[in-house]
């Protein structure tokens, strides 16, 4: 590996810093910290709830990417339970730095081995409390580079299933193509509790450096289909890196009857949705390319890249993925792709609805340097199509989406101003109705990646509903230093107000009890998707609330999403002091608009998918009343033809007479 000319990663970080001090401000959509007019507050409970003693492995002050967090009812009792990741130092580069120097280079070698792989947990929840049932539900790993995880129900069987991403050994000694990523692994659900090993069946291994993986039904043919995404790997002393492409798998269904689906590689076939200007020579293998810092130009801000194909920050992406999202952000009713792209631009690729894709990121406005960790989507400023949100090492994003065409920018240049929380490495960014008021809030993570960044600390940002975002991240009891990775958003207790989880890499896990159901008197509204024509559980489908007064507020159903795992498939609705819900609209895959009226706030309301209209019933109504009508206009007229007739006979005859 050539290091020669290497920037070192302090000249990285100083000129990241620069680009901060240049970027434009947030445009006033974030305020100075505010106190909560409602006075909600979260509450710690990870020790009565049995999550604080749990470690996923070795403790880290900066290097560690996971653990991760990912919910889902796999044992169907109408509670939420969890599968957490594993915790480990990829590099050994932190391991290395405790030892005091001269200690032997075996001893050393021998404490980077073990502290390069962690443990995974699955928690059930037993009405709030977390059992520790890893070993008898067969999910169990140990020694893992386990780091993300997305539940879906990808057999179509009821239940849903659990998609391990791994991300292997970050080894530079070995050539690219056998650079030490790990299988993942496609867990699938019986139904007793247990899980089986079904990757082989499946063909979902993806053999990179994986971080996650997330689920959509983007041919809407009824079942769902994965997104793999890769990191690669980068060297946070040298900034070498070898980028990955991700892979789209494409569900095919079981054609061989053993009750498991088999998917395709559909990564080129679709419009090379790689995440990456590399393009695969082999299907289920990921391409991969050796890249350094030492490669760009004179002049480059810190975090550019030259790819494999000689351009600099490409409209494709980096192939450094951390998250992905499927959305339909042009609203034609139809799943498209958005990939947080590290040390370049986020890519977004538009789908044509007939199993292709475009890469539209130009076209959509998202040509800006970023350094993309996590992202989601919501409708933040309630105008109808979902706006984004992306975190980065230092400025991170808010796009607003414009009607569909294009997003705009607003750039956070410093969210915070003390000097212990500057230039943050943000990682999972989540939209969430924390205080029920109808309008969506955020809450992002954040932690050092290397020593040359201050301590770190979580945000919650308050949307006060009129394009200013307020951080209460203190008033709310979500303060703290920590270095957070994965977190997801959830209603762990059923109380109606969303909760929030915190994995940490330099501690315990944290359980964020909300109160906003008991405080504020403000209303809410679940609903879960149970599909029929569609997947299962209605991954990707459009929900909209409309209120006796016309306003609507809108969201859609995900799994896997954020930094590393996956939350509710359940929308959750804030309501605010609304108790007058006029109609749910649920746009299924099919194209149907599904209307629910005379709806019961305060409550999980469970939408079954009705069957749509044949496609050509609209004809056959058509083609019945023409046939009636020209039944009836046709039997006017023979009965006139026949009254005429028998008048006029007489004249006829006189006439032939």
């Amino acid at each position: 590996m050539n290091q020669s000319g290497s920037r070192s990663l302090p000249t990285l970080v100083l000129l990241v810093l620069l680009a901060s001090a240049f970027s434009p401000a947030l445009g006033g959509a974030v305020q100075s910290s505010g106190s909560d007019p409602l006075g909600v507050e979260f509450t710690d409970v990870s020790n009565i709830t049995g999550l604080s003693n749990l470690s996923s492995g070795p403790l880290s002050n900066w290097a560690s990417y996971g653990p991760g967090t990912s919910w889902g009812d796999y044992d169907g009792d109408g509670d939420l339970d969890l599968y957490i990741t594993a915790r480990f130092d990829q590099l050994g580069m932190e391991t290395e730095e405790s030892f005091a120097e001269g200690t032997e280079q075996s001893v050393i070698d021998a404490a980077i081995e073990e502290n390069r792989s962690g443990q995974t947990f699955l928690m059930r929840n037993d009405g709030g409390q977390f059992v520790d049932v890893s070993e008898s539900a067969g999910v169990k790993l140990v020694n893992s580079t386990a780091i993300g995880a997305s539940w879906a129900d990808f057999d179509g069987d009821g239940d849903v299933d659990l998609y391990i991403s791994n991300f292997g050994v970050a080894d530079f000694s070995s050539t690219a193509l056998n650079s030490g990523g790990e299988e993942n692994i496609m867990f699938s659900n019986n139904g007793d509790g247990t899980f089986s090993d079904v990757t082989s069946q499946t063909n979902l291994g993806n053999p990179g450096h994986s971080s996650g993986g997330v689920w959509a039904d983007y041919d809407h043919d009824g079942d769902l289909d994965l997104y793999s995404i890769n990191s690669g790997i980068v060297d946070e002393r040298d900034f070498d890196m070898w980028p990955e492409t991700n892979i789209l798998y494409r569900n095919e269904g079981d054609s061989n009857d053993d009750g498991i689906p088999e998917f395709s590689d559909q990564t080129i076939e679709a419009g090379r949705i790689s995440g990456q200007e590399l393009n695969p020579i082999a299907d289920f293998i990921p391409a991969v390319s050796n890249e350094s810092q030492d490669n760009a130009p004179d002049g480059a801000q810190g975090g550019d890249v030259v790819l494999g194909n000689g351009n600099i920050l490409s409209p494709a992406g980096t192939g450094v993925s951390w998250a992905a999202l499927w959305f339909d952000y042009n609203k034609d009713g139809w799943e498209d792709l958005f990939i947080a792209s590290d040390f370049g631009i986020s890519p977004l690729y538009e789908n044509n609805g007939d199993g292709t894709f475009d890469l539209v990121t130009s076209q959509a406005g998202l040509l800006l340097q970023g350094t993309g960790m996590g992202a989601h989507a919501a409708d933040v400023d309630g105008d109808g199509d979902f706006d984004l949100c992306q975190t980065n090492f230092g400025p991170n994003f808010i796009w607003y989406n414009q009607d569909g065409k294009s997003f705009e920018r607003e750039l956070d240049s410093d969210f915070h101003n003390n000097d212990d929380k500057r230039i943050t490495v943000n990682w999972d960014c989540h939209f969430l109705d924390y205080d029920l008021d109808g309008d969506f809030d955020l809450f992002t993570t954040a932690g050092r990646i290397n020593t040359y960044v201050p301590t770190q600390e979580n945000t919650l940002f308050r949307n006060d509903g009129n394009g200013w975002f307020t951080d209460i991240t203190v008033e709310a009891g979500l303060g703290g230093h920590e270095k957070s990775m994965g977190a997801s958003t959830i209603d762990f207790d059923g109380d109606g107000d969303i909760d929030i989880i915190v994995a940490n890499s330099d501690g315990p896990l944290q359980l964020f009890e909300n109160n906003a159901a008991q405080i504020t008197g403000n209303h809410w509204l679940k609903i879960a998707l149970r599909g029929n024509q569609s997947n299962s559980y209605g991954i990707g489908m459009l929900v909209e609330v409309e209120f006796s007064d016309g306003s609507v507020i809108s969201q859609q159903t995900y799994a896997g999403s954020g930094y590393l795992g996956s939350g509710d498939p359940v929308v959750h609705f804030g309501l605010g002091s609304e108790t007058d819900v006029e109609e749910v609209r649920v746009q299924w895959s099919s194209g149907h608009v599904q209307v629910i009226q005379n709806i019961t706030i305060d409550q999980t309301l469970v939408v079954f998918e009705e069957s749509p209209p044949p496609a050509d019933d609209h004809f056959l109504v058509i083609v019945a009343l023409a046939i009636f009508v020209i039944g009836i206009g046709g039997g006017i007229l023979v009965n006139r033809n026949r009254k005429n007739s028998a008048i006029s006979e007489p004249d006829s005859n006189r006439s032939e007479d």
